[in-house]
């Protein structure tokens, strides 16, 4: 594989894989060299002329992606789209530009995803919703057809940035979910609608810098976009939804895009908070107010759900003539209440001559997650759980080993060499109160280590 070291349950990459069995000290065994077999194609018939395979860099013409700007980062990677998440726990939402056209024969229509997303601890959300949102939120508007994947039932099953093709097949008694072919789970909804947008999101491993990787997204009886659009974000000057005669922050939004506009949109996300109206949502652009429309029926207005918006820009502020910028630029709406702006852009008519930069290299690889516990405490000896979780890792640093030390004394060495994880127990000989630290010896004695502090006293149990 390329000299990666993983610990997931399943591996994928070209060459030949050498698999090893890890014991409950982390010890490695002999290798088996393991035989690849050929792919399976014979799916992407279904959606003939409906298959993004990702070939070209031109992404904003084909999606909408919804994230936190300078968190999520979309790279073009070999006919795959690379999304890196720097910040760690992030989640990015594709929506398709091209509509989902459910058709009269029994099978409705489907839709496929192949990602990387569902692996250890990561998330994969596939919703098809009535209209056009670029988010959705926790709660999907009512009429919306929503599939999670994720490992909280079965841990362990799918391997660490290893691509699956997850398929949402629709039919007029009902649907399933497939993942590689095989159906893992049952849709007892029959949607009401013709006509859907199919919005994918994609959630990493929490609380470290993420990759997730989209290979391919297939839409069968696809309807392409009404009009070519090129966005631009602007950002309001604050991000808390103002009440309709709140005093707003003397910041505005240069009015560069739309000089050669003869149309224009506003498109806006809210996380919705413990009241307001969102009927009553304006945007205000220096003097002008633009009313705001929600861009989907259905939509919950419970606290901390997610709704996009959407609104016509006046003539007068198109064209050469007039200002450089539109201050103020906020959002209004009667009853705010602690609602918040997500993100805002504008939509002129037009073909996206945005590309995608090459993907960066793979992340190092990192340590396996150390927990270190009491398991049992009595007047005179302890018993210290030290659990290594590497499953999670695209790859994997190895480890010499990891020491205990009791009080900043040195207690206890347990080497492990080129060991990725396992579960050990440490009896210790204390009475009284300490203080015990685990610390990890990494293989390579420039990368930087991890460890972990306990308060040991007599209540530990």
């Amino acid at each position: 594989m390329d000299g990666r070291l993983v610990a997931s349950s399943e591996v994928t990459g070209s060459g030949r894989a050498q698999v090893r069995t890890v014991d409950a000290f982390g010890r490695r065994s002999a290798p088996v060299e393991a035989e690849e077999r050929p792919d399976d194609n014979s799916w992407r018939r279904a959606y003939a002329g409906g298959l993004d395979e990702f070939d070209d860099r031109f992404l904003e013409r084909r999606y909408h992606l919804s994230a936190r700007r300078g968190c999520v980062n979309p790279y073009a990677g070999n006919g795959r789209l690379v999304v890196d998440m720097p910040c760690g726990d992030d989640t990015a939402v594709l929506r398709s530009r091209t509509l989902l056209r459910l058709s009269g024969a029994d099978e409705l229509g489907r839709v496929a995803v192949v990602t990387d997303a569902a692996g250890p601890r990561g998330r994969l959300v596939i919703d098809l919703v009535p209209g056009s949102p670029d988010r959705t939120g926790p709660v999907p508007p009512a009429e919306a057809v929503r599939v999670v994947v994720d490992d909280s039932v079965a841990p362990g099953t799918r391997g660490a940035g290893v691509l699956h093709r997850f398929e949402v097949v629709l039919t007029r008694t009902g649907g399933r979910v497939l993942q590689d072919g095989v159906h893992i789970a049952a849709l007892p909804a029959v949607p009401s609608w013709r006509e859907a947008s199919v919005l994918v999101g994609v959630t990493p491993p929490p609380s470290y810098p993420g990759r997730v990787e989209i290979d391919a997204i297939g839409i069968t009886s696809s309807v392409p976009p009404a009009e070519e659009v090129v966005e631009t974000q602007i950002v309001a000057g604050t991000l808390r939804v103002l009440e309709p005669d709140e005093d707003a922050p003397g910041i505005g939004t240069a009015r560069a895009p739309l000089r050669g506009a003869s149309s224009a949109r506003l498109r806006a996300t809210v996380r919705i908070g413990d009241g307001g109206d969102p009927n009553g949502l304006v945007a205000q652009l220096g003097t002008a107010r633009v009313p705001l429309r929600p861009a989907v029926s259905g939509w919950s207005g419970a606290e901390d759900s997610e709704l996009t918006v959407t609104g016509d820009l006046p003539a007068d502020l198109l064209g050469a003539d007039g200002p450089a910028t539109m201050t103020p630029f906020v959002l209004r709406m009667p009853g705010a209440s602690q609602a918040q702006v997500l993100e805002s852009y504008l939509e002129v008519p037009g073909r996206s001559a945005v590309e995608l930069a090459d993907a960066p290299r793979e992340p190092a690889p990192v340590l396996p997650v150390l927990t270190a516990e009491f398991a049992r405490v009595t007047p005179n000896d302890v018993t210290l759980v030290v659990t290594l979780d590497a499953a999670f890792a695209r790859t994997v640093a190895p480890l010499a080993g990891f020491e205990v030390y009791v009080d900043s004394g040195h207690a206890a060495t347990v080497p492990m060499p080129g060991g990725v994880g396992g579960r050990h127990e440490i009896g210790l000989a204390l009475a009284g109160r300490h203080n015990v630290e685990v610390r990890l010896r990494p293989e390579d004695p420039g990368r930087q280590t991890d460890s972990v502090w306990l308060e040991l006293s007599r209540s530990s149990r």
